[in-house]
């Protein structure tokens, strides 16, 4: 090889070295900035959950009579979500199971802790919670799914529900399987106007609404879920 061509090859050897350590400089900056945004996005995830989910139990304090419904009802929900799906909840579903009522920061005190029945004038306000709640969450993108639950799990599977009317599976399988937890926390607890059901009768009364009020196949697979509660002498099923 001519001296020429081997001083040329060596400088084209030291301008590759040189462009490779650029590159990898670049990439490794290029890294930190993604890990650096990637962690303030999950803060601010997180901060935007903690906002909200304070506002859920805002909520729960303002009515002594549903205290503790929002944990309840999420876990009845992930576990009956678990049978529905034969699959892990997905994260967006769980987190409408917690921040299902929500828009209630938006009913009036009088309206939402009255210790009796509604009037007609009175439920036509309550029934506006859910769409309340949208307009609360939707700013934040990433609750997808959760979404769902929060507008429609006051929706019935023949369709007299609000505040869409939905019908069958019109209505998103999370909305159709909070609501069938929804209905047993609420007959299953004391409120001032009655007392709680028994066990056994509020899962009768599930097992009833099947193809009116709740979809039928997840009424199924709520009504196997409380045999197995039974059988294995689960706490809530001795009530």
């Amino acid at each position: 090889m001519e001296p020429d061509q081997a001083a040329q090859l060596a400088q084209a050897k030291e301008q590759l070295l040189v462009l490779a350590r650029d590159v990898n400089a670049m990439y490794q900056a290029e890294r930190e900035r993604s890990r650096e945004l990637k962690e303030a996005l999950d803060a601010l995830r997180e901060n935007y959950l903690a906002t909200v989910r304070t506002l859920a139990f805002i909520v729960e304090a303002k009515d002594a009579s549903t205290r503790d419904h929002l944990e309840r009802t999420h876990d009845y929900a992930q576990a009956l979500a678990r049978v529905v799906t034969r699959a892990e909840v997905a994260e967006e579903m769980s987190y409408g199971f917690l921040l299902h009522d929500v828009g209630k920061v938006g009913i009036p005190e009088a309206i939402l802790c009255k210790p009796g029945p509604l009037t007609n004038a009175e439920y036509d306000v309550m029934k506006t919670h859910p769409l309340i709640g949208v307009q609360i969450v939707a700013p934040i993108a990433f609750l997808g799914s959760a979404v769902d639950v929060i507008r429609c799990h006051h929706e019935r599977w023949d369709g007299r529900g609000y505040p869409d009317g939905l019908a069958g599976e019109d209505i998103p399988l999370g909305a159709r399987i909070f609501s069938v937890c929804d209905t047993f926390d609420a007959m299953t607890s004391d409120r001032p106007y009655r007392g709680a059901l028994p066990f056994d009768v509020a899962v009768e009364e599930i097992e009833r609404c099947a193809g009116t009020q709740f979809d039928p196949e997840v009424v199924q697979a709520f009504v196997g879920m409380c045999q197995d509660l039974r059988t294995e002498g689960s706490p809530l099923a001795a009530g």
